[in-house]
């Protein structure tokens, strides 16, 4: 019988081909491996990317179609998504601070604009939460208003749990505080007292929406009513944005 290898070379390459096609295919042969791949489908717990289904770890928690992932194989075969590779937005679940590391004054200018170290840049189509501590002083009557920048067609609401207006100081009870919900860009006037000199804080909390346009997101604040004394906010003053969607 006539072997269809011409030579003993011819065999040997075929046997290195034959082992080379089993290998890359074969988990236990190539060992474990990872790959960039991009999420079609999300179940519970998994995510299919490129036609395989993989288990998420616990540090990738909120998965969505159109992802691109991390994925990799041990050798036995079994496959895990490890994460989102970053781009230039927050991914989901990610947060960002903002801190203030100066204090700045402002005098005889009631109309708000953005602090000069508060602000962000939001993605299009995503959806975080917001929260802060703003540490200020103010005279009565002068007081601060806090406002936003937000992208075109932006919604949401946020709360300021702030002293109320005409609070002159402390009561046996303490100060009145604001706790009213706001439109997304809506200002809010929180007391000054009749000390100027006294520091006095609002803890923010709330929710955005942007649609789709991107862009800056910023506190914006000025006094409440003109006046040649300042209204100052102070270094540590900070705000954090974390990515739900």
């Amino acid at each position: 019988m006539t072997s269809p290898f011409a030579s003993g070379r011819d065999l040997a390459d075929a046997v290195v081909e034959s082992a080379r096609r089993v290998g890359t295919t074969t988990p236990a042969v190539r060992g474990a491996d990872w790959r960039l791949a991009q999420v079609t489908a999300v179940g519970a717990g998994t995510v299919t990317a490129d036609g395989i289904v993989c288990r998420c770890l616990d540090s990738y928690p909120q998965p969505a179609v159109g992802d691109l992932i991390v994925i990799t194989q041990s050798s036995a075969g079994n496959w895990l998504a490890a994460g989102r590779t970053a781009t230039a937005d927050l991914g989901i679940g990610q947060f960002v601070t903002a801190i203030k590391a100066t204090d700045t004054s402002r005098t005889n200018n009631a109309t708000p604009s953005d602090d000069p170290e508060l602000s962000f840049m939001v993605a299009a189509n995503a959806k975080y939460t917001v929260e802060g501590w703003i540490k200020y002083s103010a005279l009565v009557d002068l007081d601060i208003t806090i406002d936003w920048t937000v992208p075109s067609g932006a919604l949401g609401e946020w709360t300021g749990h702030g002293m109320g207006l005409g609070t002159t100081g402390q009561t046996t009870n303490g100060y009145s505080i604001r706790t009213e919900t706001n439109d997304v860009s809506q200002p809010r006037n929180f007391s000054g007292t009749t000390s100027a000199a006294g520091e006095y804080s609002v803890l923010i909390y709330g929710a955005l929406r942007v649609q789709g346009t991107g862009g800056t997101y910023a506190l914006q604040w000025s006094q409440g009513n003109t006046g040649a004394t300042a209204t100052t906010v102070y270094t540590d003053s900070w705000l954090r944005l974390t990515r739900i969607s």
